[in-house]
Order: C-alpha cells, then structure tokens, then sequence
C-alpha cells in the first residue's frame, strides 16, 4: 500500500529545555550576541576538538567569509563540479572564480588528478566538499598537495558533522571546516551554519565581518562585511540539536545498516566503496541503479507512485546549472566522470525517525520500479 514518507525531517529532543531557553531570550530581549551564541560556539568547537567555532547565518555565508579573508580577489578556487551551486558561488561574491574539476571514478569525491591539472599561478584555495556525511581517503592527499604549494584547503562540511576519517573529523584538515544547519541537515538551527578553525586571525577576522566589519567594542569599521550573525534563538536550537548529535549520527547508521543489508538481496542497485577507516555518518544515503533506464524520468514520476520524493545528492551538477553555462561557458561533456556516476545516483530517504517498515518500503519500491522499466525495455 501506498504511503507518505519525507525524505529529511528534523527531529527536536527535549523540547521543555529548548523552549526554557527560547523563553529566557524573549524575556531578555537580547535577540543577538548573547550568551546562548557563545555557549553554542563553545560546545562546537569542543565536540570538533578546533580552537574556535564562529557561528553565521548560513554555511554559505561561512564560505565566503573564509575565503574573503584568504583574499581570494582576481585568483581562482577549485571546487567539485558535484556540490550546491553556493559552494561555488561563494568564490564569486569573495571576487574570485569558481574552477570546477572532476571527481575520481568510483567514488563522489573531488579527484586529487583534478587539483593538480587545474592548479594555476591563480588558484588561492582549493574546497573540497564531504558529500552525504564521508570523509574520504583522498582528503589527506589533497591537504599534502595543497600545503606543498601553499594553498588554503577549506572544507564544505554542510553534509559531515561528527565525520571523520582515521579519527580525524570534518573540519579540521583545512584552514576552516564550514558547516550548515539548514533543516535538511543533520542538526539543525532552521538557518545557519558554523566556522571551525585553530587560526586565530581567522577568528577575528570573522567575528568582525559577521558584524558589518567592525572592531569589537567600537563602532568603527575597518572591513567590508556584511549582517551574518546567528540569532540567539536559533543558537538555542543548535545547542539543543548538538546535545542530541550522537545519537541522531547512531540513527542514521542503524536505518544505513538497514539498507545495506537489503542491498545484499539484489543487483539492480550498488553503493559505491566506503573505506573502513572513515566514520560515515549517513547524511544522505546514495546509490547507483543499474540497467539501461531512464533514471530521471523514473525520479521525476517516483513520488506520485510511491508516496516519497526519490533524490539525488548534487544532480545536476554546478557545470550543467543554466546559469554556469551562461557565464562560464560550460557544457555537458566538460566532466565525464561526475556526469556518468550522478546521472545514475538516486538516495533513499534517511533521517532519525524513519522505521525499519519505513526502510523496507521504500527500498522494495525502489528496486520494483527499476526491475518494471527494465522489463519494459526488453
């Protein structure tokens, strides 16, 4: 039977001590720069193990804001043709140009091959983007190839809190760990994101660009920056939702393991090779179909069948958005390897509250309708 399923929802856990939280702020009409910020900062930076988490409106904003004081104006950043196009378009409104690259076969991941080849006297930073919640081997060859030629490594981490790789977590191979707490995520605050960096400089930097670009305890303004504070409510809603990360990253593991061993019953659909050293943490949850379909047309009639929404994480990609071609001049073509595997990536739906019913349903509905097209083809 036919049923409803949401694809991401977010969860709230103690709700009593949240809604305390909201009601002091209320009270205190103290709406910004209180004390529930610093506190959400505080606990961040500590669960990371960083110096310091400055918190933003968005991890777009996050973005720019590290890359506005790599000084970025006139020089180029490499950035995976396969991310949300506001990871590439943080480059533009830092001054800079988006250089899109490749990602290696097999995997999801910005390839190490690419770097080099688009490594130019102009590249100021170079982004790599941990997609669905892994942090992939080729982070450490990245960050060895960045720091031989002296190129900033900044990480988009909007998918990869609590992530690590041989127990080093996202957000700390670089000169920042941007992170994003948009509703979608794996916590949330509504809007909003994080800062994750030991560079004092930097910190600085961004607590005065957050602010219009002024000098703390004086109206004076000796950068351009804009209004990107995180509000104190919704600081309080991060705290909340930070208290409770462990066990929504356990969650999505045991619904991940749920659809793993499905995926042993059938061939019609593979994951792509996860290192046993990396700690996933199943943001999203991606495969590959096989068979020759039609994979957008089964997506784009998918909820109307099923009931649930049938997602990709990044398709199209940032060179196959209208605009980038417009401006940049890309084409389809232009990435082959990212073009091949996410035209064939569909992701299942995954968050804490799904059941193993839940799990069952959706993922024997997926595997009807390809083994049907594939029949219909024969």
């Amino acid at each position: 039977m036919k049923r409803s399923l949401n694809v991401a929802r977010p969860l709230f856990l103690g709700k009593e001590s949240l809604l305390s939280n909201i009601s002091n702020v209320l009270d205190s009409g103290q709406l910004v720069n209180g004390e529930f910020t610093r506190q959400f900062e505080e606990n961040f930076s500590k669960y990371l193990g960083t110096s310091y988490a400055i918190s933003v409106n968005s991890c777009s904003s996050a973005l720019e804001i590290v890359l506005r004081y790599i000084g970025i104006t006139g020089g180029e950043v490499i950035i995976p043709t396969n991310t949300c196009l506001a990871t590439a378009n943080a480059a533009l409104f830092a001054g800079g140009k988006p250089v899109l690259a490749d990602i290696k076969p097999g995997t999801y991941f910005l390839d190490p091959e690419e770097v080099l080849r688009r490594i130019s006297n102009k590249t100021r930073a170079v982004i790599v983007v941990y997609i669905a919640g892994y942090v992939p081997p080729e982070t450490e060859e990245i960050k060895r190839i960045c720091e031989e030629r002296g190129i900033p490594l900044v990480e988009d981490c909007a998918h990869g809190p609590g992530a690590s790789y041989k127990g080093k977590v996202a957000g700390t191979f670089g000169l920042a760990g941007c992170f994003s707490f948009s509703p979608t995520k794996i916590i949330t605050t509504g809007v909003g994101g994080i800062i994750a960096t030991d560079d004092d400089n930097l910190r600085k930097y961004c607590r005065s660009a957050r602010v219009y670009g002024t000098v703390a305890g004086s109206l004076e303004i000796t950068q351009i920056g804009n209004n990107w504070l995180l509000d104190e409510i919704r600081s309080c809603m991060g705290l909340s939702q930070l208290e409770s990360l462990d066990f929504f990253i356990q969650r999505r593991r045991e619904i991940a393991q749920y659809y793993d061993q499905m995926l042993t019953s059938t061939d019609l659909l593979r994951k792509l090779p996860i290192n046993k050293v990396c700690n996933h943490v199943y943001h999203k949850y991606p495969l590959q179909v096989a068979g020759n379909i039609n994979v957008q047309d089964m997506k784009a009639t998918f909820e109307d069948r099923y009931g649930f929404e049938l997602e990709s994480v990044y398709w199209p990609t940032c060179h196959l958005q209208p605009v980038y071609q417009e401006t940049f001049g890309y084409t389809s073509g232009n990435f082959p390897v990212a073009e091949s595997i996410l035209s064939r990536q569909v992701t299942l739906p995954l968050h804490v509250s799904i059941t193993k019913d839940d799990a069952e349903y959706a993922f024997e509905c997926l595997v009807s309708e390809i083994g049907k097209r594939i029949k219909t083809q024969k």
